[in-house]
């Protein structure tokens, strides 16, 4: 038979189990998604720092890769959804106006360097849809006669 004094040795020795493989399992799923969030900063930092690199080749000024990391992460963030798509063309379209509000907006022939970051960003962080958007840009037309 077994008396008290085992019973409750045998209870405080599974609660101390238990609470060990909690504390353990914890440590290991933490573990796991600071690796995660790790790896994914480091592949954010190389893309960052290649933009800049191009950014830079190419004359235009480039943002911190600080700045780069948090807008962009490692999927180019809203500029890689679809930059072809008909929101993203009206969007890009809107940056080379006149600058004016309401009825007095006007189409202008703008420098081609906005649209020439846009390739850059789209160039290293989603290449695959490199080709839709250069075929977009083909069809502007700019002051200094470039079309990307």
């Amino acid at each position: 038979m077994t008396t008290v004094d085992e019973r409750s040795t045998r209870t405080q020795r599974m609660l101390v189990y238990l609470v060990v493989g909690v504390v353990l399992g914890g440590l290991l799923v933490a573990g796991y998604v600071l690796f995660r969030s790790a790896r994914a900063t480091a592949e954010a930092e190389a893309k960052a720092d290649r933009l800049v690199t191009r950014l830079t080749q190419e004359g235009a000024r480039a943002p911190s890769r600080d700045q780069l990391v948090r807008l962009l992460g490692t999927d180019g963030g809203s500029i890689c959804v679809d930059p072809a798509a008909a929101l993203a063309r009206a969007t890009s379209d809107a940056g080379i106006t006149n600058g004016a509000g309401g009825p007095g907006t006007r189409p202008v022939l703008a420098s081609d360097t906005v649209v020439r970051a846009q390739l850059l960003v789209i160039e290293v962080y989603c290449p695959g849809k490199l080709a839709g958007f250069q075929e977009y840009v083909s069809g502007l037309g700019f002051a200094d006669g470039a079309g990307g």
